[in-house]
């Protein structure tokens, strides 16, 4: 099993209000993969967590605002977990294409998500790499507002991923 490297890491959160762009990036995060076969990527276990309060924004009030909306005093995590890998291609030697389902958790709502990643596997390290569109309101979370309402943030966020792994054995 390998671990995540978090200063190696990183996760961004991408959105948009009424008036602008905004991102947050996530500073803590945790994880572990292990897999049934290395050369075919068969991916046997996979998650990755992020702590609620550890997502900064370059914009004044921005940590506070996404605080409060993934309910972070209630909910210390946000916490991914691999379903089902539902298609595997190898592009080289050492990378893959996947497409898989897991569970995402974010604020005491857990949903399947479809996901697209890409995997790098080089010697006791493994990259993954990817992105993919969520919707506030899928997770019962409310799109905040600033300034009295004249700033409303949109339902659509992305998510831009790259997780690093190594440690003693990939398998």
């Amino acid at each position: 099993m390998l671990r995540l490297q978090n200063s190696e890491s990183s996760l961004t959160v991408f959105g948009a209000s009424n008036l602008h762009g905004w991102k947050v990036d996530a500073e803590t995060q945790q994880g572990a993969i292990s897999f049934n076969n290395l050369e075919s990527c068969d991916i046997s276990n996979l998650s990755l967590t992020v702590l609620t309060k550890s997502l900064k924004g370059v914009m004044p009030g921005m940590a506070e605002t996404v605080s409060e909306t993934l309910k972070s005093d209630e909910y210390k995590y946000v916490l991914f977990v691999l379903t089902k890998v539902e298609n595997v291609t190898k592009k080289d030697n050492s990378v893959f294409e996947l497409q898989a389902l897991g569970d995402l958790t974010i604020a005491g709502t857990k949903r399947s998500v479809p996901i697209r990643f890409e995997v790098t596997i080089d010697d006791n390290k493994v990259k993954l790499e990817g992105r993919t569109i969520l919707k506030m309101t899928d997770f019962n979370l409310t799109p905040p507002e600033a300034l009295s309402g004249t700033v409303k943030a949109k339902d659509d966020v992305m998510l831009r991923f790259d997780a690093r792994f190594a440690g003693s054995t990939l398998l």
